[in-house]
């Protein structure tokens, strides 16, 4: 009697065992992931939340970006919709563990079939390959998580930047395929994705999912690679992608500071609305839910465009993540948000005040200050400044100041040379990348100084606007604001050796900060100066002192960083090498240039 009711337990037992696993809860969903991808997530040292106002972003939470990620995987429809947002997850490297289930959220790809689903997993090892999945029985992916510590391992990261190409061209493809050979740590895409404008239609939901596939597609995606570690082989190690907002990004052909439309001569003087990054927003976590505060480009804004706007959205382009000690990565966004005061006195192109059709224009509409966070960011009060606690702090942004198609000094710019660089420069940055030009740019190493340096002058240099004249009814103060740059000359060649802004003065220093970059993915090529650059001299790019800049095929490129505890690599790579990497054999460089921070210098070869 006894063993029969043993029996019985157990069949009881089973019974329940089988019915809890067939319950929803305990299943994955029975549809494949179309794309996946993969982010960073970082809740430390967020610091503007403000305890009065409830406004500033989210509270500070114990994690970083080396123990956090973010999975995005987008899959038709569960029958069963609560299984849309779950999925699996293990560690599988240095130690394996057992499966365990999470749950993220879920919300319908505009204009798609799809659900878009996300997740952040939190309280990672760091250095360890973790494996997930999202169908029963499914195909597994895997992602690996950043060191605790350069001593750990190297970091490699690549940065490209003005894909801007809907329909891929053989460049977009070509330095997609560069990305993927050279397995880097992570992805920094530099803005100006596929020209969506922030507007939500079919077309660009096409767009958005074409460029996903390509990079992140189950089946043929480019940044899914195999590697071995230690002895050990792992499929399906997805390339982490890091989103910075462009300004295509935002709709309307418009920026937050300097309404172009506006003052260039149009038939009819236009003030359109704003669209904010809705498909940024709505693609990707970092860094608009990171963060956690509004922008300029709120729903609330009095020229938002009614006709895209979508409910919470309008967040912050710009964040921060922070690994460990050794990098602090700061994206910067100068497409949806003011430095500082807004600008007052502006006109249009036939000399009307702005403020007569836009009565808003001179008031803040963002939750947070950019620059002010940014301060509060390097140098907190009471507290560590980063140049104390971080071994490399990278920014980036997209709308760059040095430039070689573009007006460099001009009002949409030199803003960063008050608010962004100084600080940059105080907090030991060396490395920065910048975008928009569309062609190939490194500078020379710069300085800031409070102070004219010795054996220089200021003078006063005037220009135009790219494409228009200036009204005949300007004053010569409203020319000297806003259409002059003060250059810093050389008292014996009369040379113009750097700029001053707002107390800041930039010229060369041999140990100093340094840009790269101006938009090598696909977009199509702009000649030098073309568009007004240089209007404020090319001291920037000096060849003899380790400045380049030129156009053309070639200068459709990647950056590769490799971070070590001792020094910074970058080396540049023309789209043209694909094929030497495709043999395993050494690509050659555009440059190979290195920060050596223990001697504290460059080395250019």
């Amino acid at each position: 009697m006894r063993h029969l009711f043993h029996v019985s337990l157990s069949i009881i037992c089973c019974i329940l065992l089988l019915s809890n696993c067939n319950s929803d809860e305990a299943y994955l969903g029975n549809n494949e992931a179309i794309r996946v991808y993969v982010e960073f997530a970082d809740g430390a040292n967020r610091g503007m939340y403000n305890q009065e106002t409830k406004k500033g972003g989210f509270l500070d939470e114990p994690y970083d970006a080396t123990t956090a990620m973010v999975i995005n995987w987008h899959k038709l429809p569960e029958s069963i919709p609560n299984q849309n947002e779950r999925l699996q997850y293990r560690q599988e490297y240095p130690r394996q563990s057992r499966w365990e289930s999470a749950k993220g959220e879920s919300y319908p790809f505009w204009f798609r079939d799809e659900m878009i689903n996300r997740i952040v997993l939190k309280n990672l090892k760091p250095n360890s390959v973790y494996a997930f999945k999202v169908k029963q029985d499914g195909e597994i992916f895997r992602f690996r998580t950043m060191p605790s510590s350069l001593d750990d391992r190297s970091v490699k990261i690549v940065i490209a930047s003005d894909h801007q190409s809907p329909k891929w061209n053989d460049f977009a493809h070509a330095n997609a395929k560069m990305v993927a050979l050279l397995k880097p740590d992570m992805f920094l895409a530099l803005g100006d994705f596929v020209n969506c404008e922030g507007m939500v239609t079919a077309t660009n939901a096409e767009r958005w999912a074409s460029y996903l596939d390509y990079l992140f597609n189950t089946s043929t995606g480019y940044f899914l690679y195999d590697t071995e570690i230690e002895g050990r082989i792992f499929s399906n190690i997805i390339i982490p992608h890091v989103a910075i907002l462009g300004n295509h990004e935002v709709g309307d052909r418009n920026h937050i500071r300097w309404p172009t439309c506006v003052v260039a001569p149009e038939k009819d003087i236009s003030y359109p609305r704003f669209t904010s990054a809705n498909w940024m927003e709505h693609l990707f976590h970092f860094p608009f839910k990171s963060e956690g505060f509004y922008s300029e480009f709120r729903p609330d804004h009095p020229n938002i465009n009614k006709d895209y706007v979508k409910p919470e959205y309008g967040h912050g382009g710009f964040g921060k993540l922070s690994f460990s000690d050794y990098l602090l990565l700061i994206a910067l966004d100068n497409s949806q948000n003011w430095e500082g005061s807004p600008d007052v006195g502006l006109l249009d192109w036939q000399g009307n005040p702005i403020t007569n059709k836009w009565p808003w224009f001179e008031t803040h509409h963002s939750d947070v200050r950019q620059d002010l966070w940014l301060i509060n960011l390097l140098e907190p009060k009471g507290s560590v400044p980063a140049r104390d606690k971080y071994s490399y702090i990278i920014p980036v942004w997209h709308r760059g100041l040095f430039g070689s198609s573009r007006l460099n000094m001009s009002l949409k710019n030199r803003q960063l040379l008050e608010f962004w660089l100084p600080v940059l420069y105080r907090n030991g940055v060396k490395f920065f990348a910048e975008a928009h030009d569309h062609l190939f740019g490194r500078t020379i190493p710069m300085g800031i100084k409070s102070t004219l340096p010795k054996n220089t002058y200021l003078e006063k240099v005037y220009y135009k606007p790219n494409g228009w004249n200036l009204p005949i009814n300007l004053s010569q103060d409203y020319i000297d604001d806003f259409f002059s740059v003060n250059c810093i000359k050389d008292n014996i060649t009369h040379e113009i050796i750097g700029w001053e802004y707002k107390g800041n003065f930039i010229t060369y220093e041999q140990s100093g900060m340094r840009s790269f970059g101006y938009g090598g993915w696909a977009a199509g090529r702009r000649e030098i100066g073309s568009w007004g650059a240089g209007n404020a001299g090319w001291w920037f790019v000096d060849s003899l002192k380790g400045g380049c800049h030129f156009s053309g095929a070639d200068s459709y490129h990647i950056n590769l960083i490799n971070l070590t505890k001792d020094e910074l690599i970058t080396e540049a790579y023309s789209s043209s090498q694909l094929s030497s990497l495709n043999k395993g054999e050494r690509a050659i460089p555009i440059h190979r240039i290195s920060w050596n921070r223990k001697l504290q210098t460059w080395s250019d070869q």
